[in-house]
């Protein structure tokens, strides 16, 4: 059910991507429309290494259950999951929790 409701949302996002460029932009070549298709995809990615440019509060937000919010440190919900992993690289406790949340398949939508 879960891989059913991606499909049909990155087929949405898809369409609606496509229904707002204009009549040039649509006649150009293959090559061109599979750059523009490729950030949509990784977009709905729900890997927290696949998002280091995300905010934590965002990606929490679009694909983690509320109760997260709970035990994941405050203070790390404005950084981008690139500055948690590297804080978690250097050992910093609160990253290294926060990390350890955002990985955690409990708390997958």
């Amino acid at each position: 059910m879960k891989t059913l409701r991606r499909a049909f949302v990155a087929s949405v996002l898809t369409l609606a991507l496509g229904g707002l460029m204009a009549p040039a932009a649509s006649a150009a070549p293959s090559g061109a429309a599979d750059v523009r298709a490729t950030p949509v995809s990784a977009a709905l990615s729900c890997r927290a290494a696949d998002n280091h440019g995300e905010i934590a509060a965002k990606f929490i937000s679009r694909c983690k259950k509320g109760s997260i919010r709970r035990e994941f440190p405050t203070d790390r919900l404005s950084r981008s999951l690139g500055q948690i992993y590297d804080g978690k690289l250097r050992g910093d406790r609160d990253d290294v929790k926060a990390w350890k949340l955002l990985n955690d398949r409990r708390f997958d939508k």
